[in-house]
């Protein structure tokens, strides 16, 4: 690792310009755009640090190539620079050499494992709650909020507007060069920080490339949602008896859903009150011992969180949003759950279709965490398990739990419960905790707590070395220099799982990177998996370079072990196909068709 930088004007480049675009959604929200589009370039400003040669730009004087240097010699610095990198692709500048984000290294210095998204003032990441942090003087957040709402709207613009919106989008460059002497000391590696910026480059094509969507079948869904609630409720919940209709709305009783628990004998995690734990991360959690409940799970975050007009979704029928790059503790993306087709209900994804002539192709790592674990503790019986091809069943089978002949199909409770246990010893699991997620007698986890260790004693040693490092130090990396702090008092398991967490951000950094490198157009990246489009004639050729491209990051990141990928491609007239959210899309797709019959 190289040794910090104290002084931004030490930094190795000729030139540093600090850039800031202004941008609307398509032709502008008062222009009939909406906010999925693709964003129009408006106006520059950008600044040069050493020199203080300035430049302003209104959008009909932008020419070819943008006025500064993208070589190796010129230092691009953008807040969020994955915004200013979409603008570079509208206008068809290209990608800079070099370049650093000071919002993605200001999120590095202060990644506190132990804190938690309550504990931070709402906009602390901005550009304004950076500066604040650093004791500089901030920005006037709410005139910052009248202009970027003016700016939405989108053309015309009066003479005074240009004016005044050029004056602003100056303000927030001279803002940024008061926060980089800040952020350039806090840079460990600056080789790293750069490599960092290549994934948002990535990121930048994939928000400006957005997801297909059947927008004409949303539209009409959106129409009727409200009209079909008691119809779906009537439809979903009638084996289980949870909700309740009162004045024409569905209402959810928790002391219903307490005895359905008790009905059916459900061990159930509880609040000290004895109440029972009714978040969404619970019921997910649930849903691996109770497959049951998944309908009842889509309906109650259906109609409880899910608003379809919070989908961003732009007039071409595409969902482009940001996708949050560097918003976890361990480097995962973090998009909106209320405008990403992947993050409300399972269901809305079935609205994930090509457009004529193209292909959508998924791929995602085969059980990538267990292999992670397997390969980083040089544990090779838990590899030995995860090259089964189903790890979950071969941890089954070394543990003397399941027969040599199982499979998932004869054996699939089993299966289920062990893909709570083998994630559980990854979290550091205890026993109690184990039997409630699994049903299991406290003796019986116990015993497979035990044998698991055994079994594993190098993942165990391991991960004791982990937690006994972050002890030390106080903080703990991964190889390419992603640091997350470790103060008294962190969670352990917070702890344990951030190498496994982290790595596979890694891969999925590595990936995304090569991926554009090889002409692969990535419209998504899920977790870890990713959505690719391509033309219809070539499905099976991007399909196969994908996969190379995954198992060359997990080549890279694993330093020689490669990850298997599975694949389903999405082609013209099909559509994405989740089989957690069938039955909840089977019944609201048939609820608006009778509907609108009955309006006609």
């Amino acid at each position: 690792m190289m040794t910090p930088i104290s002084d931004w004007r030490a930094l190795p480049f000729r030139e540093i310009w600090i850039v800031d675009f202004e941008y609307y959604p398509g032709r502008g929200l008062a222009n009939g755009g909406k906010e999925g589009d693709a964003v129009t370039p408006l106006c520059l400003a950008a600044r040069e640090m050493r020199s203080g040669r300035r430049v302003r730009l209104w959008q009909d004087e932008f020419g070819r190539f943008p006025p500064y240097r993208l070589d190796a010699g010129a230092l691009i610095v953008g807040y969020m620079i994955s915004a200013e990198f979409g603008c570079h692709i509208a206008l068809g500048w290209g990608q800079p050499a070099r370049a650093l984000d000071p919002y993605v290294e200001f999120r590095h210095c202060v990644n506190d494992g132990a804190a938690k998204s309550a504990d931070r003032d709402k906009g602390f990441f901005s550009l304004a709650g950076a500066l604040q942090y650093f004791c500089e003087d901030s920005i006037d957040t709410a005139h910052k909020d009248d202009m970027r709402e003016r700016i939405l709207q989108g053309p015309p613009f009066t003479a005074a507007e240009r004016a005044t919106i050029l004056d602003y989008n100056e303000e927030d460059v001279d803002a940024l060069a008061r926060l980089l002497p800040h952020i350039v000391p806090t840079i460990r590696s600056l080789p790293h920080a750069l490599a960092r910026v290549d994934f948002m480059w990535a990121i930048a094509q994939q928000e400006r490339r957005g997801i297909p969507l059947n927008k004409p079948l949303l539209d009409r869904i959106r129409t009727q949602w409200n009209s079909m609630q008691v119809d779906l409720v009537a439809a979903v919940d009638e084996p289980f008896g949870i909700y309740q209709i009162e004045d024409g709305k569905p209402h959810w009783r928790k002391e219903h859903f307490a005895d359905y628990v008790r009905r059916n004998r459900m061990s159930w995690p509880t609040y000290p009150d004895g109440s029972l734990d009714e978040r969404d991360q619970t019921f997910r959690e649930m849903e691996g011992k109770y497959p049951h409940i998944g309908p009842l799970r889509e309906l109650r975050y259906s109609l409880s969180k899910l608003r379809l007009n919070d989908l961003s979704v732009g007039n071409d029928g595409r969902n482009r949003t940001l996708l949050g790059p560097y918003g976890s503790k361990t480097g995962r993306n973090q998009p909106s759950n209320a405008k990403y087709i992947f993050g409300p209900a399972k269901w809305l994804r079935f609205l994930i279709t090509p457009p004529p002539g193209r292909v959508l192709i998924h791929r995602d790592y085969a059980q990538q965490e267990p292999q992670i674990a397997a390969v980083q503790s040089g544990d090779t019986a838990l590899l030995e398990a995860c090259l089964t091809g189903d790890v979950y069943l071969g941890i089954a089978k070394q543990l003397g739990l399941a027969p040599p002949d199982a499979t998932a199909q004869t054996h699939k409770a089993l299966r289920v419960m062990f893909k709570t246990v083998v994630l559980g010893i990854q979290y550091g699991l205890g026993p109690h905790s184990l039997a409630l997620r699994t049903g299991l007698s406290l003796f019986e986890a116990s015993e497979i707590l035990a044998r698991l260790r055994a079994r594993f004693r190098m993942f165990e040693t391991y991960a004791q070395r982990v937690a006994d490092h972050a002890g030390l130090r106080l903080e703990i990396s991964t190889p390419y220099g992603w640091v997350m702090q470790c103060p008294p008092g962190i969670n352990p398991r917070t702890v344990r799982n951030f190498p496994i967490q982290s790595t596979g951000a890694e891969i999925l950094h590595v990936a995304s990177v090569l991926a554009e490198r090889r002409g692969i157009e990535i419209v998504a990246p899920i977790h870890d998996a990713f959505l690719a489009e391509a033309d219809a004639d070539c499905a099976e050729e991007v399909s196969a370079a994908l996969d190379q491209v995954m198992r060359d990051a997990s080549w890279i990141v694993l330093r020689g072990y490669e990850l298997r990928t599975d694949c389903q491609i999405v082609r013209a007239g099909a559509r994405y196909f989740d089989d957690r959210g069938l039955a909840m899309w089977e019944t609201v797709t048939r609820l608006v068709t009778k509907l609108e019959e009955q309006r006609v």
